[in-house]
């Protein structure tokens, strides 16, 4: 298994301050992360690799905005639950302003155009915890037995429905 996780080569909280009126020259980059790890493992891999300073708050997020919350996770827990394969996720760096207020900085290049609208999606999902109207919420991976599934109230066959596993047996 493994995720592809963008973010920009200069990050956004670096030493190199760029003024507002100039443009962003930095270039947008994929890593490739294998999550079937502790999650504090893979997430300094990912602060050393994104060049991310050792007191800077980050996250990943999906295009959806919902932030994964990998640092509320025990330090030594499997964070493989929390991604789909192969799908791309987005550093979001949290800053907490000087009034309490709460910075959301996409790693992203400001001249992409979904650096904006992740960016509102984020705030939107921190302020709400909902995820935007117009994208979908991100669904928990189930097992795929079959095409379909018996119903237990009707005995009928239910497109997508979940298995689930039986108390008597063990895995």
């Amino acid at each position: 298994m493994f995720i592809n996780v963008l973010y920009k080569d200069a990050p956004e909280l670096s030493h190199i301050r760029r003024l507002s009126s100039e443009p962003d020259l930095s270039q947008e980059k994929i890593l490739l992360v294998n999550p079937n790890c502790p999650v504090r493992i893979m997430l300094e891999y990912i602060r050393k690799k994104c060049r991310l300073g050792s007191f800077t708050q980050f996250d990943l997020c999906d295009e959806s905005g919902v932030l994964l919350g990998l640092f509320n996770l025990p330090t030594y827990s499997y964070a493989t639950a929390q991604f789909e394969h192969k799908k791309a996720y987005y550093v979001i760096v949290v800053r907490t302003e000087t009034d309490k207020r709460l910075s959301v900085l996409p790693q992203l290049n400001h001249e992409n155009r979904l650096y904006e609208d992740l960016k509102n999606r984020v705030k939107r999902f921190l302020a709400t915890g909902e995820v935007s109207p117009q994208s979908t919420p991100p669904t928990a991976p189930t097992a795929k037995v079959g095409p379909t599934a018996k119903s237990a109230s009707a005995g009928k066959a239910v497109p997508n429905a979940k298995m689930v596993p039986s108390a008597g047996k063990k895995k």
